[in-house]
């Protein structure tokens, strides 16, 4: 009985030194080389592979340097030039104008006057649903009644979120 004890107390302590001298000896820091090798094998596709327009970064350093050697436009020029102009106007920005919104729930208001205001005001999209989704999470009567301000600068908010912060 005491062998076939010794036996198999052996047998583990030999497994677990076993298994971690094959992880230590098996750990090896990978080259960003290796990485992409590797990636690239299990089938990343890199932005640049599938045509999506990098960012180009231009620099005017040597432009001011550099003599034009023909000063009469060309129509291959006047081409480029117009091309140009679309490409600036193109890449201007234009932020959203910030749209905050300020709401105020009057103390004994019910869930359904507060989603149509809300509605009304372009909170939320739909007052039906936010209404829907009060009562399926037993918060319809927990709405507390103070002022909040809702950022509306890209659209209407999605409904959980005014429901996280209207029943906080």
């Amino acid at each position: 009985m005491k062998s076939q004890k010794d036996f198999f107390m052996g047998l583990g302590i030999g497994l677990v030194f076993a298994s971690l001298v094959w992880i230590a000896s098996s750990y090896t820091p990978l080259s960003d080389a290796e990485v992409i090798t590797k990636a690239k094998e299990l089938g990343m596709v890199f932005p640049r592979d599938i045509g999506i327009p990098q960012t180009v970064v231009v620099t005017t350093e040597g432009a001011n340097s550099i003599a034009p050697s023909n000063t009469s436009p060309s129509p291959v020029n006047g081409k480029q030039n117009q091309l140009d102009e679309e490409i600036e106007e193109a890449a201007e920005v234009k932020k959203p104008v910030e749209k905050i919104v300020n709401y105020t729930i009057r103390p004994g208001s019910s869930a359904r006057t507060v989603a149509n205001e809300l509605e009304d005001m372009g909170v939320i999209a739909d007052a039906d649903l936010l209404v829907k989704e009060l009562g399926r999470m037993q918060l319809a009567g927990k709405v507390k009644a103070k002022g909040y301000k809702f950022d509306i600068t890209y659209g209407p908010l999605d409904i959980y979120q005014v429901i996280k912060d209207i029943t906080r």
